[in-house]
């Protein structure tokens, strides 16, 4: 019996490093939709190692993924790294949720104060905060840092769920299309 248990907890490290493995090679590889994936079947087993539930919730973040954040939020708690992890992967969410209350139920948001980052949802957060551009159904922003790249926001539902798109302009042609 004994054996038996010890081959069931071996073999479950062994997986547990095929997977954590595995999923690096694909982030690393840039296919983070795919090391996504693999973190959210595989996140009770990752949940003890925040190292990979960190990787896990950056690889749904640049896979746009973003509503699988909030698990590793909850889980990431006992360094100070994977608190601010986890409080940037809030922010995010709490950007995007914004972001889709103020697009579909005409929510101001100018008066908010909240931290920012350098990730797509929080840069067009700031853009419709400081603009809105109330009387259109697709926002319009330009960056200012680069004034080729522009964005179009808008509202989107897809099968009855709510939520929105953000498309990436490259002098007026369209390089990225997000959907959140």
């Amino acid at each position: 019996m004994i054996r038996f248990v010890l081959l069931c907890y071996f073999l479950s490290l062994n997986l547990h490093a095929d997977t954590s493995s595995q999923m690096f090679q694909l982030y690393q590889k840039g296919d983070y939709a795919a090391s996504c994936n693999i973190g959210f079947q595989h996140l009770k087993q990752l949940e003890f190692n925040e190292a990979y539930t960190s990787l896990y919730a950056f690889s749904c973040l640049k896979a746009d993924q973003i509503d699988r954040l909030n698990d590793p939020i909850m889980i990431l708690n006992q360094t100070r790294e994977a608190r601010a992890n986890a409080s940037f992967f809030s922010l995010i969410v709490l950007q995007k949720k914004l972001l889709t209350q103020a697009l579909f139920d005409n929510y101001p948001i100018k008066t908010l104060k909240l931290p920012t980052s350098s990730h797509l949802l929080s840069k067009l957060f700031n853009f419709y905060q400081n603009n809105p551009q109330p009387q259109s159904t697709v926002k319009e922003y330009i960056d200012s840092i680069n004034p080729r790249i522009s964005y179009k926001l808008y509202s989107i539902e897809i099968t009855g769920r709510k939520t929105i798109a953000i498309d990436e302009y490259y002098d007026k042609i369209l390089t990225l299309h997000h959907v959140y």
